[in-house]
């Protein structure tokens, strides 16, 4: 699927073939402003495209759709069974064939309850990449019980394979040995928001300013994966179409994004085992600026 940039640099690039190639587009400009509303619903377009895809994934799939999938392991559902314990036997089907693999460890993750955000990388080669040692398997989780998460970790690593993490814990096998292994917890990025805009008749800081900053947390909060970067100049088209009718009582001018890494307009690049958090909602910070 095309990301969302490069749908944005599309119709960037087809706006100037029809005005000029010296057309003024950034962020405080309103056409661009515009352009970024209709790449955002072009991408929530493909993400709804991807959702009918992953249903054929029995990693993904809910309901009928996988309910078709079950005879390729054997299984049915049983009457009133949820997806979620169904998928769990079928995980278990998996395992039992001794095959490994990151949809398999990322499904075993995704049943742990309140493990929200999780990463998984597998260092193959002889020396040690991005503090990782050679032919380890790091494991990146956020939130779920840290002794499910070791258990998932080991039934579906494979034999002689290390783990690497800040974490440990003692996982028994079905022998009665004892294994220790290693994960860790990303590490948090918190970010705050100033947002400067100017306003037109009919603006409501009281109506706005909640729809926008309850967009930001669920975006930095839900959305964000693990090394996912922040490019700034998205936020945009997300504030606009999180008010709804009130988009076209204000203009937004500038959002700076800051932390504990520094100021930015244009993009903040986590490291590859950190992850974006806002604490509170009051972390963005709304200024009218009418001079």
């Amino acid at each position: 699927m095309p990301t969302y940039e490069d749908r944005l640099q599309d119709l960037c690039d087809k706006y100037r073939s029809i005005f000029g190639q010296d057309a003024v587009l950034d962020p405080a400009v309103p056409d661009y402003q515009l352009l970024s509303v209709f790449a955002k619903a072009l991408d929530d377009t493909s993400a709804y495209v991807l959702s009918a895809y992953n249903s054929r994934n029995p990693a993904y799939a809910t309901g009928q759709a996988l309910d078709l999938l079950l005879p390729l392991y054997g299984i049915s559902r049983e009457t009133g069974e949820s997806d979620a314990s169904v998928r769990g036997r079928m995980n278990a089907a998996v395992a039992s064939r001794g095959i490994f693999t990151f949809d398999a460890l990322a499904a075993a993750l995704r049943e742990i309850a309140g493990a929200s955000h999780f990463l998984i990388r597998a260092n193959d080669e002889d020396n040690a990449v991005d503090g990782i040692p050679a032919h380890t398997l790091a494991v990146l989780v956020q939130g779920g019980n840290a002794n499910r998460i070791a258990e998932a970790i080991w039934n579906k690593k494979p034999p002689g394979i290390g783990t690497d993490g800040s974490l440990s814990r003692v996982v028994t096998d079905e022998k009665g040995q004892e294994h220790t292994v290693k994960f860790s917890r990303p590490g948090m990025l918190t970010v705050h928001f100033n947002i400067t805009i100017k306003t037109y008749e009919g603006f409501s800081l009281d109506a706005v300013q909640p729809l926008i900053r309850a967009a930001l947390m669920d975006l930095m909060n839900n959305k964000f994966e693990i090394g996912q970067e922040l490019i700034v100049p998205q936020l945009y088209g997300l504030l606009y179409q999180a008010v709804g009718s009130y988009a076209s009582t204000f203009a937004i001018t500038d959002i700076v994004v800051s932390g504990n890494y520094g100021v930015s307009r244009d993009k903040v690049t986590p490291a590859w085992n950190q992850i974006f958090t806002m604490v509170s909602s009051t972390e963005a910070v709304i200024v009218i600026d009418n001079g």
